[in-house]
């Protein structure tokens, strides 16, 4: 009985100290972590498991160079993340080596956690999907269930960028791809470093496995995965691969993405120390990145902030601002001298609103009155209100002054916004071009009608004078007869041959007022028949015939002008519209001649010599008859 007692006690005691043994070894298993991609403060490491077991933040402790982290968080396998299976089905895997590779791929899957998706490709010259990715595990065995048709070619580069586009599309933020093949790449259109800037874009890792051969290299496989963060394992014989698929299996099972945010300061060595309840810690060491404070500037500056900051935006506002206070003391002082009584009545009384509305047309014409005076002065002021009346436009000359003020800012304004360039400001410019071109073009038609009426107005002048008609009664009759601008021309001369005007001199007047050659020999005539008299009639018929040989003349030479008076528009329009279809198309083909000062003064030296050329050609094509 007493050797039974001692025997049990023997016992506990061995037991009471196998068990802190036992403990110590399991404790003695450690986590393995490994940098994924992130960016800093964002840290984000892969976190593997001695074995397979869930893991929680809160079982989870972070320090870096001992001190807290923040926002941590744990994602398992399977939650954005998959896997891809890259199995090489060249003609060199018959046999044995592609049934291996099955089988490990079998292997593989047995050991899948079931929320991990996977995707199952075969490659050689050319990539076949046997399951795209799928948690499904009847899909995923049925994929394996055969070996696949070989082809030649080990297209690895190409299979791998393929890959890269699937977890792309997929939307997976982390990818495994592992990739068995006994060869080195033959035949890939693409490049090592694209295949890597692929698979670095995608986030993907690479885990190679090589199967040896005789003509196997494994320096595709091992710079693959070396590049990615990956590993290489190689096995000797088609039979160890499945040991090595299960056991990658199993690792990708224990794998779980831990990210936190650092709160380190810049430009300091870290060391991050990681441990999970019941394994010993693992640590890792990393540099911050150092602060870069080379001039960039917050965000990409808009067209609207071009003009905003720009100088032409100051100036014009400044103009703008002085122009107004000018006008204020302008309209301080006119009201200065206005009669008391008068500058009472606008406060003593109510105005009606036919008043009002006299008393605002009253104040425009003031203010018509005065601009008029300020520039009515101007020759070429003077010249302008002469072209506006014999081109026959209805409003008045200050009105389309305004008019083309305005339409330049508004143009300025819209091409700026639709090139999204401060050089569209410079358009405006152009308004009162385009305004002088308009009133120009509407004279130049006045007087080209003026001058083919004018024979046929002789014709009716003359049949009139044979009827028995004075010469005013006959003008008058031709007058009655007449379209515009003849017929309003020669009522002006009626009428001032009523204020006691020579009858020639009020054609003169016409004459230089509608720049007609023509209608200065019929006031030559008129001239003659006052001073010496004579058959008015018939020598107006002379005249006219003379005035239809010199349209058919000048209708002979614009034809024959016409090639010179095209090609100066077409060599003048050629560079303008080359330039705008270069700078719509966009690219950098403009940016020699635009961004750099020998580009900007050659820029300026052509514009000068296509404006020569034009002008050049228009006074060779212009032959006055």
């Amino acid at each position: 009985m007493k050797r039974v007692v001692l025997i049990g006690l023997a016992s506990a005691a061995l037991a009471a100290l196998i068990a802190p043994v036992a403990s110590l070894g399991q404790s003695a298993a450690a986590i393995q972590i490994t940098e994924s991609s992130s960016t800093f403060p964002d840290r984000s490491y892969i976190v593997e498991l001695p074995k397979t077991q869930p893991l929680s933040p809160d079982k989870l402790t972070i320090t870096e160079n001992d001190g807290p982290v923040l926002a941590v968080g744990v994602q398992p396998p399977g939650e954005s993340s998959g896997a891809i299976l890259l199995i090489d089905a060249s003609n060199s895997m018959e046999g044995e080596p592609i049934e291996g590779a099955m089988s490990a791929a079998r292997a593989f899957l047995a050991e899948r956690k079931e929320d991990l998706p996977v995707a199952i490709v075969v490659f050689g010259p050319e990539d076949s999907v046997l399951a795209d990715f799928t948690t499904d595990p009847e899909e995923l065995s049925a994929a394996v269930a055969e070996a696949p048709p070989l082809a030649e070619g080990t297209h690895i580069y190409d299979a791998l960028i393929n890959a890269s586009e699937m977890a792309k599309d997929e939307g997976l933020e982390r990818t495994t791809v592992v990739l068995l093949s006994d060869g080195t790449d033959i035949g890939s259109e693409a490049s090592r470093a694209e295949a890597l800037e692929a698979l670095d874009e995608a986030n993907v890792r690479v885990i190679s496995v090589g199967l040896d051969s005789p003509q196997y290299d494994p320096a595709t496989l091992t710079a693959v995965s070396q590049r990615t963060g990956g590993s290489y394992v190689e096995s000797s014989s088609p039979g160890a691969l499945e040991s090595i698929f299960e056991e990658i299996g199993q690792q990708l099972s224990r794998e779980y993405e831990v990210t936190y945010r650092s709160v380190l300061p810049p430009d300091l060595e870290a060391v991050v120390k990681m441990t999970v309840a019941g394994f010993a810690p693992a640590t890792a060491t990393y540099t911050t990145p150092t602060l870069d404070f080379t001039p960039r500037g917050t965000f990409d500056r808009s067209w609207t902030d071009e003009v905003i900051i720009s100088p032409y935006l100051m100036v014009f506002i400044v103009i703008a601002v002085l122009a107004l206070i000018g006008f204020a003391i302008m309209t301080a002082l006119e009201a200065r001298k206005r009669s008391l009584r008068r500058r009472m009545a606008m406060y003593v009384t109510v105005p009606t609103e036919d008043e009002s509305r006299a008393r605002r047309a009253e104040v425009s014409a003031m203010l018509a009155q005065q601009a008029q005076r300020r520039i009515g002065g101007l020759r070429a002021w003077q010249r302008f209100e002469y072209d506006v009346e014999v081109g026959g436009i209805t409003i008045s000359p200050l009105a389309l002054l305004f008019w083309t003020i305005v339409g330049g800012i508004f143009a300025s304004l819209a091409a700026a916004i639709i090139l999204q360039s401060l050089w569209g400001l410079f358009v405006g410019i152009a308004a009162p071009f385009v305004m002088r071109f308009y009133v120009t073009r509407k004279v130049t038609k006045v007087k080209a009608a003026f001058d083919e009426q004018l024979p046929d107005n002789l014709d009716v002048l003359a049949g009139a004078m044979r009827t028995g008609h004075s010469i005013m009664g006959a003008m008058s009759v031709m007058v009655e007869s007449a379209d515009n601008p003849s017929k309003s021309e020669f009522r002006r001369v009626l009428q001032d041959e009523q204020l006691g005007v020579p009858l020639d001199d009020a054609l003169m007047v016409m004459a230089r007022r509608m720049q007609s050659y023509d209608a200065e020999q019929v006031a030559m005539v008129m001239k003659l028949q006052r001073e010496a008299g004579g058959n008015t009639a018939e020598v107006l018929d002379r005249v006219a015939e003379t005035i239809r040989g010199r349209m058919e003349l000048r209708r002979l030479v614009q034809v024959l002008t016409a090639q010179a008076r095209i090609s100066r528009w077409i060599l003048t329009s050629l560079p303008i519209f080359l330039l705008v279809i270069l700078t719509m198309t966009g690219g950098d083909y403009l940016d020699p001649l635009l961004h750099t000062t020998i580009g900007q003064v050659f820029l300026v030296a052509g514009v000068v010599l296509v404006l020569i050329g034009s002008f050049s050609i228009k006074k060779i094509a212009e032959v006055d008859v």
